[in-house]
């Protein structure tokens, strides 16, 4: 067992002697000087500097959001911010207040489990506030992320510099490198940038010191915090080949991954396991995950070298994305925060080889650091594996390449905040500009001049400073001093338009949640408090507005599960993007529209328009300045019994086309349970030819008729919430209870206080038998894994006070 006084295999211990072999890897603690070596320059706790720096740098580049002149959030490519998260973390903030912890929304779509929307702790802080506060608190939580993720990056750097400057520098520097900047804004990416540091300090800890508690713990609140469990496990197998690559004895450095470090791992996903086993069950129950075809396209992709279009794309990214136009005048791949994006300051690129003139683990270093990124670059199966090979995104995994370039240069600052070579600086500058050349040229129509010129600038000032110092001409604490005014300097330069040249944002003047919907709800909820869904013929910003609006309805933009899914592609709700279908369409869950049949199966009582409406059953009910509300007479209540039941074959209808095969499908869901598999307790067969053998079908017995009749049989609510619904069915004959709600696992049935299974009907919806006369129905929802994963959370936690307490008693004399 590793020890701060070593192991218990000695070739690790040389391994690990990095001051031996020339200090690439040494740690502050075994610095020559110590205290001394940083020259005197700063007094102040490096992390106070560098939260002063961090403060400086975001009061310049995010002003107007500080300010309240705009919330930060956008409208633009980054709309998730708004449309998703903001909505969201507005549904949860609301949900918490009323009810507490539901595990599962009716704010979403027809209804969904919260589970992607809880899983990143930092963003249930936006939240305090209330649901009105969450766009007010969106800044301060992504300053909030800054510094989290600046103060780890420094103790991270402290590992490898002798001198503090360097380490502060290259704190601020990743403070605002180009992932956190364009990827942070959304909520889901900004937390890699906060834990990946930490767990690296805690890596290096454990290989130096023996330290078991740091790394489980760090994995697990990374895991808690919303890091993608698959990415980090990708990330932490690229760390174990980089560590391997960098150990003089290799051999030696596998044995305490092996025995170790492995385990210490899985303890650490065992501690984050109330996040990633509902999360991962989630992710299972997804028909994204289900499409095996597409997951082999990729295994077969990923071992096929990036052609030169994409090479030359993510050098260029080496330099910022801005260098191919910010927001939605990007010009690279995909889009603005889903390409590819690496800068983490010019500096090191101009630095960097003066790494040849250390030791041999600086040599070393500095080939496997350039090697290995060079083969992130080359080959795709770094960036598709870190995301199951299920899409085609760089997103987290970008974050690996500005790692390295930190790590590699804060040592090389430090060797020339000593004395600068020269001919490296030369060599440095030159390959730089070779960089920008082989990233610029083949994409010279799509640069964006502005940034080129300030790339040009800034790499010309970086050599000039260096070329100064190494001339003797600038004394070394005078230097340090300069470089992290540069460098903070830098900083404001490229983040500011990231973050605001043509962006659009949302501003407390406009928001595009705060329109006509908003009384057009008053208006209805004064006169009806019952329990319906809502429906508009218009959104205000996104398929999402009833998560921000506060109403049920049936349009949603989320990580879907398989039922549900397919409930709307069996009645053509999903959208068709044609050849150009993105990997999620999935998310993308359409409403009822005018199809005023399955607005009535799905309890959609009113629809909110912003001109009149002449839909069969639907009666002007209320009106304002630039909207009209209708109420549907013929909308059936959240659980419906069906006598009849037919199957899935006889539905789809296989003789009919066009528009006549869909209105006459839809009916037959008024008049029967479609089920997957024949049940003989639900009733009579129902032969859909009754329906389709019309010519002409009559709509007031086909649906009218048909509608009020389930109406009196439905479910009468008494209490609702949502994660429990309770209320009384009286069908008069027996059949199938259906309910408007997505099949998902984790609802559970009682009848008349008995446990009954529940089954699917209507190809994705929940549904289970019950026999004639009244009957007490209680519908529960628990979040699938959720309780075995806040055991294991709890196990995890208690094994690593055991190995806390075992490492302090065996130090004991």
């Amino acid at each position: 067992m590793l020890t701060r006084r070593g192991c218990s295999g000695r070739p690790v211990a040389r391994a690990l002697d990095y001051k031996k072999h020339g200090g690439a890897l040494e740690t502050q603690s075994n610095m020559n000087g110590g205290r001394a070596a940083t020259g005197g320059a700063t007094r102040i706790q490096p992390w106070i500097v560098l939260l002063i720096l961090q403060a400086v740098v975001a009061s310049l580049a995010l002003w107007p959001f500080i300010s309240g002149q705009r919330y930060f959030a956008y409208l633009d490519i980054a709309s998730d911010t708004y449309n998703n998260a903001t909505a969201f973390s507005q549904d949860l903030a609301r949900l918490f207040g009323r009810e507490g912890w539901t595990g599962w929304t009716f704010q979403i779509g027809l209804g969904a489990p919260i589970t992607f929307n809880f899983i990143d702790t930092i963003r249930l802080l936006t939240q305090v506030g209330g649901a009105e506060h969450v766009l007010d608190l969106r800044i301060w939580v992504y300053l909030l992320r800054i510094a989290l993720g600046g103060a780890f990056f420094l103790l991270l750097a402290r590992q490898f510099a002798a001198r503090k400057e360097a380490a502060l520098v290259a704190a601020l520097c990743y403070s605002f490198c180009g992932y956190i900047v364009v990827n942070g804004v959304w909520d889901s990416e900004a937390s890699a940038f906060v834990f990946f540091p930490l767990v690296l300090w805690s890596l290096v800890r454990f290989l130096r010191q023996g330290d078991q508690v740091s790394f489980p713990l760090a994995v697990g609140a990374a895991l808690l915090s919303g890091v993608f469990f698959v990415t980090l496990a990708v990330s932490l197998f690229v760390a174990f080949l980089a560590s391997l690559a960098l150990a003089q004895e290799p051999r030696a450095m596998l044995r305490p991954w092996l025995t170790r470090l492995a385990p210490l791992a899985v303890l650490g996903f065992v501690i984050g396991a109330p996040i990633v086993l509902p999360l991962a069950l989630q992710l299972l129950d997804s028909p994204r995950v289900a499409g095996g075809g597409a997951v082999l396209q990729r295994l077969q992709q990923a071992l096929e070298p990036s052609d030169l279009k994409m090479l030359s794309l993510q050098v260029a990214a080496l330099f910022h994305k801005d260098l191919l136009g910010s927001g939605n005048d990007y010009f690279g791949y995909m889009n603005y925060l889903e390409g590819p994006g690496f800068y983490a300051g010019l500096l090191w690129l101009v630095l960097i080889p003066q790494l040849w003139r250390g030791g041999a683990h600086d040599r070393r270093a500095l080939v496997v650091g350039l090697a290995g990124c060079a083969l992130y670059m080359l080959l795709p199966v770094f960036r598709l594996a870190g995301y199951g090979f299920a899409v085609p995104y760089f997103r987290v995994t970008t974050l690996w390449i500005p790692l390295a370039l930190l790590l590699l240069g804060v040592r090389a600052l430090d060797l020339a905040l000593d004395r600068v070579d020269l001919r490296l600086l030369a060599a440095g500058l030159g390959a730089s500009f070779l960089l920008l050349a082989a990233g610029s040229i083949p994409n010279w129509g799509l640069l964006w001049p502005p940034h080129l010129l300030q790339v040009i600038v800034a790499l010309f000032a970086w050599a000039a400073v260096f070329a100064i110092a190494g001339k003797r001409r600038l004394p070394a604490s005078r230097l340090a001093s300069l470089v992290l005014m540069l460098a903070l300097v830098e900083s404001v330069a490229f983040a500011w338009p990231s973050y605001l040249a043509g962006r659009k944002t949302v501003n407390p003047a406009a928001q595009p949640f705060n329109d006509v919907t908003l009384p057009a709800l008053r208006a209805i909820r004064g006169a009806d408090p019952g329990i319906f869904r809502v429906e508009k013929t218009f959104a205000s910003a996104t398929q999402d507005d009833s998560a921000a609006q506060d109403y049920m309805g049936v349009r949603s933009y989320y990580y879907h599960g398989r039922s549900v899914v397919e409930f709307h592609q069996a009645l053509g709700m999903v959208p068709n993007f044609g050849k150009f279908q993105p990997p999620n369409y999935t998310n993308w869950l359409e409403g009822p529209g005018d199809h005023i049949v399955l607005n009535s199966l799905l309890g959609v009582k009113y629809v909110i328009s912003k001109s009149p409406l002449d839909w069969p059953g639907f009666e002007p009910a209320h009106q304002g300045p630039g909207w009209f509300a209708y109420r549907n007479a013929f909308a059936l209540p959240l659980g419906f019994v069906q006598s009849r039941w037919m199957s899935r074959a006889d539905w789809e209808l296989p003789g009919e086309t066009g528009p006549r095969r869909q209105a006459l499908r839809e009916l037959a869901l008024l008049h029967a349970a479609v089920l997957d598999a024949p049940q003989v307790e639900a009733g009579a067969r129902f032969d859909i030819r009754t329906l389709s053998s019309q010519p002409n079908i009559d709509l007031r017995t086909a649906y009218a008729e048909r509608a009020q009749a389930l109406q009196q049989s439905g479910l009468r609510i008494e209490t609702f919430e949502n994660d429990r619904i309770t209320g009384t069915v009286s069908p008069r004959e027996a059949g199938i209870l259906v309910f408007s709600i997505p099949a998902y696992s984790g609802w559970s049935l009682r009848v008349d206080g008995q446990p009954v299974p529940l089954m699917r009907a209507d190809a994705g919806l929940l549904a289970a038998p019950v026999s004639a006369g009244q009957h007490r129905i209680e519908l529960e929802y628990a979040m699938p894994g959720l309780r075995s994963g806040l055991l294991l959370g709890i196990a995890g936690l208690l094994a690593v006070l055991a190995l806390r307490l075992r490492e302090r008693n065996s130090r004991r004399p």
